[in-house]
């Protein structure tokens, strides 16, 4: 008996991305922009708040705002749990996150933007909504 791998099928494989040694990682490279209604501009304006922020002071505000009940627990759970050291990128680009530490500047709106998208792409909803509630906050706290 011969055992294949099993690969996906129209998918490349995943490409890991150099990782110079810089304290400011970001993931802004990871998705095209585009023109962009008002009502967009204002998200994106939103957003700038959580571009370049620490995971310290991340935890900080989802732990205020889960206090003051201006968060449910998913959501807090979500914004306070460590990052992983990997993440995939709409293109199938591997970014490393292993440097991020707890005074590294990162950018939290990208990311959850991303991993929306993706959990979209693959239809799991359910992981979707719980990064949409996060963005809901983002936009509502700044």
């Amino acid at each position: 008996m011969e055992i294949f791998p099993i690969q996906p099928i129209g998918i490349s494989t995943l490409k890991l991305r150099e990782n110079s040694a810089q304290p400011d990682v970001r993931m802004s490279d990871l998705a095209p922009r585009s023109t962009a209604s008002k009502e967009q501009d204002v998200f994106e304006e939103a957003l700038s708040v959580f571009a370049s922020m620490t995971p310290r002071r991340l935890r900080e505000i989802a732990t205020e705002s889960f206090q003051r009940d201006e968060i449910d627990e998913g959501t807090f759970r979500e914004l306070s749990t460590e990052l992983p050291l990997q993440a995939v990128d709409r293109h199938g680009n591997v970014a490393d996150l292993s440097t991020l530490t707890e005074d590294t500047q990162f950018d939290y709106a990208e990311y959850y933007r991303t991993q929306q998208s993706l959990a979209e792409m693959i239809g799991d909803m359910d992981v979707a909504d719980s990064y949409s509630k996060v963005l809901d906050f983002f936009t509502r706290s700044s």
